[in-house]
């Protein structure tokens, strides 16, 4: 299915919410754009032609994308068709519903576990569950941390706002088939590789599912229990 300039539009006006030097409200945002397109890259568009990659009613050249995503700081990949590195590696390789298996998961253990969880609908994405844990209520991004060569990383979609990001992993000493190796990670305060629509976290991996987290001075550790889902991180 061709990718419409509607869908282009949502993912500009995300890559733009997600500049950390853009303006904090709409208000603003195109006179922004322009002024970083004409002094970065040279390319000179009118108000109006702006308006119309905002509201989805025209879109830019290619060329111009690509200029696009070096201000905005997002993949071009992304900006121009809204593919992400999950979403290739899927492609590829089975299980490619692992995100949304993962959500689930996570929300059945805390079902179990006597919290209350509820799925939001597609206006509230990427939140994959808004949780209510012993009187604690949270949005939450669920993701899956892949292993290779000792670095385990996961794909978090953006913006990702106030919610909770949960990885969730697998514990090495254990077979990958076990469901007793399963590994909870609440990684909302590790540093995040923002590329747009998408980021991408790395942890170096250390002996009992222990995980060395950029911005984090302290090893990261599984949840003890799914009711730790409610302790602040």
């Amino acid at each position: 299915m061709a990718d419409t300039t509607e869908e282009f539009a949502h993912r500009f006006n995300r890559a733009v919410e997600g500049h950390p030097l853009a303006p904090p409200s709409p208000h603003g945002r195109q006179a922004w754009v322009l002024e970083k397109l004409q002094k970065e890259t040279g390319l000179t568009v009118s108000a109006n032609t702006m308006s119309k990659w905002f509201h989805g009613t025209a879109r830019p050249r290619p060329d111009n994308i690509r200029k696009i995503a070096r201000v905005l700081q997002v993949d071009e990949v992304w900006l121009t068709m809204g593919k992400t590195p999950a979403q290739q590696q899927a492609a590829t390789m089975p299980g490619s519903e692992r995100a949304k298996g993962a959500a689930l998961l996570v929300a059945g253990l805390i079902e179990m576990a006597g919290g209350r969880v509820t799925f939001p609908g597609k206006d509230q994405a990427p939140v994959d569950l808004q949780v209510n844990m012993n009187g604690d209520q949270f949005n939450a991004v669920v993701v899956v941390l892949s292993e290779q060569a000792g670095v385990s990383s996961c794909v978090v979609p953006e913006p990702v706002g106030d919610a909770r990001i949960l990885a969730v992993g697998c514990h090495p000493s254990a077979a990958p088939s076990s469901t007793a190796s399963l590994t909870i990670h609440d990684l909302t305060d590790v540093t995040r590789q923002t590329l747009g629509g998408f980021s991408v976290i790395q942890l170096e991996g250390r002996p009992e599912g222990r995980y060395k987290a950029p911005g984090v001075s302290r090893l990261l550790t599984p949840l003890e229990s799914v009711e730790k889902i409610a302790d602040p991180v």
